[in-house]
């Protein structure tokens, strides 16, 4: 009885210390997240937001050849046409959209670096 219940409050240590260890890191792990971005960082965000920004316009300007194609020979598609032409007008909508979203978060990144501390 006494070895039962000795065994019982060993496990029951052992997890209270396993969980303070956890704790701890997690607690590590939020004060790293909580420190501030350095201004060089800024900088390699911002330049790499305008690099996807620039990408994703490169597409779009792709979709408009391809639906601009398709304008000017449309009976070359027979019925599957209007498909190809809704496709490449959604990812053209969704390529303009990333472009302008992807300027968004340069300009964000931008402006904290201007910002003083």
């Amino acid at each position: 009885m006494q070895t039962k219940k000795l065994i019982a409050v060993l496990i029951v240590l052992g997890f209270l210390a396993s969980s303070s260890q956890i704790a701890a890191e997690t607690r590590n792990a939020t004060d790293a997240e909580a420190k501030v971005i350095a201004a060089p960082d800024h900088e390699k965000l911002a330049g790499y937001y305008e690099n996807q920004a620039r990408e994703m316009r490169e597409k779009a300007e792709e979709q408009k050849k391809l639906l601009g194609d398709y304008n000017a020979h449309s009976y070359y598609y027979g019925r599957e046409g209007s498909h190809f032409q809704s496709h490449h007008r959604a990812l053209l909508l969704k390529y303009e959209k990333a472009a302008e979203r992807n300027m968004n978060m340069a300009k964000l990144h931008r402006k904290m670096i201007s910002q003083p501390k």
